[in-house]
């Protein structure tokens, strides 16, 4: 049988070769679960406390080397040991080396409690029971007869266990008494000095003195004669402030700060009130008091409204006797009309004269010619002869003609067809003479079954049908293979499509202008914003209370369908929710002008919604085509003009 020591080293070699260095905690706790005799399950648990997931392959290797080791007897405390007369009872176990013998061997005695936290009386009677209870044991083990029976060694007097406890407990009073010391020695130069308390640091380490833990190496505390704290070299150490960092009492903080007030004595003398229920604290709100109207608010309110309907019908009757008087409208028309400058002054020479006259002065020119002298002398570069200039490409035409497609009729389509599939097929036969091609196997349809198989359709009938339908479903499959190889995909067509939309304008823009009276309809405008997109034109549609423009530009093709959608297709007169039959009536829409640019003004399509002409001005300023407004507008004017007039 194996000691506790031998037993300790044992398992402190398994730690040392598991974690490479020796932990005493480890060592121990591993120690007790063998003695206490547990099995894997439960070792592993207590194990994992301290080794985390290294825990079950440090078990396997613990029982693997020192699961079989055995120790003598039922481990024993201390309050087993001495005077067996006491209350209580414990079963009496008979040693195989006495014959009847009520004493027993103990094999091992627990490790010393640890003294941190007793005080010094406490710790000093727990000495006197232990040396007391040491020297009865004592006593009782030497007064132990010898073996009677033959062949069995004697029961050493005193185990090497108990010298192993003695040290335990010498080492523990040891330390015990110099914490006391140490403890003492602060406290009295604390009570000196009672200013050091506030300090957080010195109060921290107050609490870590009563509470000293075991360790091996602890670190002394220095303190000068002031009584801060200074390290090795003698200079003072601000210690740290610990924050309190558990959730108990980061709870308690918040409920501090979010303390629930006491309900007022007059929501307590309420006979519905429940003390049991809290409610969260609100904010009293304040009560609502009246709000007075001073003396002749509402008096002012209807004099304003008064002068404003005044003024509005002031407005309306002189704008009715200036359309009358045509007054209005040569306003209008005046404000529309660009804003001319100064003249310039009429030149001496004009700038195309001064290039063939001399003297740049039109009096050279009626000097009379001396003898001998030509006419053309009086002018530069004028001469009998014929100059030709040079003709320059117009830019809206192409530079290459392209030709001129042949019309075939239907029988001269045919013959060349025919021609084509002869020399295909005439190409096809040359290939399969040279062995570049192999032959093609006869087609066979149930149609011709008897004429191109003969014989054999004849003696198996079932097998040759089944041969010319698998021939058959091989030419289909093919078939479908070749259509599906040639049909277009999804971007292939959308990108047909949008070729076949999309017009070349490289060589000029068109561009038209419509004005319409209403477009309030959302029928109608949305009718001509779509078609603009879909016909992938560019421009703006201005929406104004009379003058509704839209402008467009692209290719002829879109122009066109264009064209006949604004003036055509689209039913101006609709009714619109709102306004009468009569005005509906009058509204229609007008091509204001259609031609052709050098390049586009605008780079997409666009709705703008203003509200006034001068807001509508100034957006199509921006493209650099404000004329279009000035001339939708001036057409507008001088039609309603003329209506007034009629």
């Amino acid at each position: 049988m194996a000691s506790l020591v031998d037993l300790k080293e044992t398992v402190a070699s398994i730690v040392s070769e598991e974690l490479g260095f020796t932990e005493k905690a480890v060592v121990d706790m591993a120690v007790d679960c063998l003695a206490k005799g547990m099995d894997r399950s439960t070792t592993t648990k207590l194990m994992r406390s301290l080794l985390d997931d290294g825990a079950p392959n440090f078990v396997e290797k613990l029982f693997a080397k020192a699961g079989n080791v055995k120790i003598g007897g039922r481990k024993r405390r201390f309050k087993d040991v001495g005077d067996d007369t006491g209350p209580a009872k414990r079963k009496n176990i008979k040693s195989r080396f006495h014959d009847d013998d009520d004493t027993d061997v103990p094999y091992s005695i627990e490790e010393p409690v640890s003294t941190s936290g007793y005080t010094e009386s406490q710790i000093r009677d727990l000495i006197e029971n232990s040396k007391k209870q040491i020297e009865a044991r004592k006593l009782q083990i030497q007064s132990m007869p010898s073996s009677s029976h033959p062949g069995i060694a004697p029961v050493p007097a005193v185990p090497p266990i108990s010298q192993e406890r003695d040290h335990l407990l010498a080492e523990a009073v040891e330390k015990a008494k110099r914490a006391a010391e140490l403890q003492a020695k602060i406290q009295s130069q604390l009570a000196n000095r009672p200013s050091l308390l506030t300090n957080l640091g010195a109060a921290k380490l107050i609490k870590d003195t009563e509470n000293l833990v075991d360790q091996s190496k602890p670190q002394p505390l220095l303190l000068d004669a002031e009584g801060r704290t200074i390290d090795s070299s003698g200079k003072a150490v601000q210690l740290s402030q610990r924050m309190p960092t558990l959730k108990a009492n980061i709870r308690a903080k918040r409920q501090e700060q979010f303390k629930i007030q006491k309900p007022s004595e007059d929501m307590m003398e309420n006979p519905f009130y429940d003390p049991r229920v809290s409610a969260p604290h609100t904010s009293n709100r304040a009560k609502r008091s009246f709000a007075f109207n001073e003396k002749g608010k509402y008096e002012q309110l209807g004099q304003k409204m008064r002068a404003k309907a005044q003024l509005e019908k002031l407005q309306s009757e002189i704008s009715s006797v200036s359309k009358k008087s045509a007054i209005s409208s040569a306003t209008r028309l005046a404000l529309v009309a660009p804003q001319q400058g100064e003249a310039d002054p009429i030149p001496d020479v004009e700038w195309w004269d001064s290039l063939v006259l001399l003297n740049n002065n039109y009096a050279s020119s009626s000097i009379p010619l001396k003898e001998g002298q030509d006419a053309f002398s009086r002018y530069r570069g004028i001469s009998s002869l014929i100059e030709h200039p040079i003709p320059f490409q117009p830019p809206s035409e192409p530079r290459r003609v392209a030709p001129i497609p042949i019309l075939l009729t239907k029988k001269e389509r045919k013959k060349l067809r025919a021609q084509k599939r002869r020399d295909t097929e005439k190409e096809t036969q040359e290939k399969i003479q040279l062995g570049l091609v192999p032959p093609p196997q006869p087609k066979v349809k149930i149609s011709n079954l008897m004429r191109v198989l003969g014989n054999d359709a004849i003696q198996d009938p079932t097998k040759v049908e089944a041969h010319v339908r698998a021939q058959m479903a091989e030419r289909q499959k093919k078939h479908e293979e070749a259509n599906a190889a040639r049909k277009l995909t999804k971007d292939q067509k959308k990108a047909k499509k949008l070729k076949k939309l999309t017009e070349d304008t490289t060589l000029g823009v068109h561009v038209a202008v419509y004005r319409a009276r209403d477009i309030s309809n959302l029928s109608n405008k949305f009718k001509v914003d779509m078609n603009a997109q879909q016909y992938h034109l560019t421009g703006c549609l201005i929406l104004f209370k009379d003058v509704n423009l839209v402008i467009v530009e692209g290719g002829p093709k879109a122009m066109k369908k264009f064209k006949k959608l604004m003036l055509e297709r689209i039913k101006w007169t609709a009714h619109v929710k709102g306004k009468s039959a009569e005005e509906m009536n009058e509204n229609r829409c007008d091509l204001v002008w259609q031609g052709t640019n050098r390049d586009r003004n605008f780079i997409d399509w666009k709705m703008k919604q203003v509200g006034a002409e001068v807001f509508a001005r100034e957006h199509l300023k921006k493209y650099g085509v404000e004329h279009y407004w000035d001339l939708a507008l001036s057409q507008s004017i001088v039609e309603e003009e003329e209506e007034n007039v009629t």
